[in-house]
C-alpha cells in the first residue's frame, strides 16, 4: 500500500502531465492550472461589451449608435469605429450575431446585433 508522501508525489506528477496536454491541446491554461484565461483583455472595449451582453441588454436587436448611446450613460465615450474589431470578435466567438432585422420584424438597413 502506498504512503501518504508517494499519493502525494504520484497527485503532482499527474497534474502536471495534465498542465502539459492542455498546453499541447491548446487551451489556455494560467500558471496555476486551475482556470482558464478569457479571451479578451480585462477592461477593453471586448470586454465592456461582454459586460452588456451579460446584463441582457443585446436580448433584442441593437445598432451601433443603440451600443455607443448605453456606453455614454455609463460614461465611456466611444465612437462607432472603436466598436467594429470587438463587435466583429463577438459574432465570431458566436456570443452574438448580425441581423438586418429589427425586433418588431421589419428589415432594417443597418446591422443590427443580438444575442446569439
Amino acid at each position: 500500500m502506498p504512503k501518504k508522501n508517494e499519493i502525494s508525489k504520484i497527485l503532482k506528477v499527474l497534474q502536471d502531465h495534465e498542465k502539459r496536454i492542455a498546453m499541447l491541446e491548446g487551451k489556455k491554461t494560467d500558471m496555476k492550472g486551475s482556470k482558464t484565461k478569457p479571451w479578451y483583455k480585462p477592461g477593453s472595449t471586448t470586454a465592456k461589451v461582454i459586460s452588456l451582453l451579460q446584463n441582457g441588454f443585446f436580448n433584442k436587436p441593437r445598432s451601433i449608435n443603440n451600443i455607443t448611446s448605453e456606453f455614454k450613460t455609463k460614461d465611456y465615450h466611444l465612437k462607432a469605429s472603436d466598436l467594429t474589431l470587438p463587435l466583429r470578435k463577438t459574432v465570431r466567438k458566436g456570443l452574438l450575431k448580425r441581423t438586418k432585422i429589427n425586433a418588431d420584424g421589419s428589415p432594417s438597413k443597418r446591422w443590427l446585433y443580438v444575442k446569439a
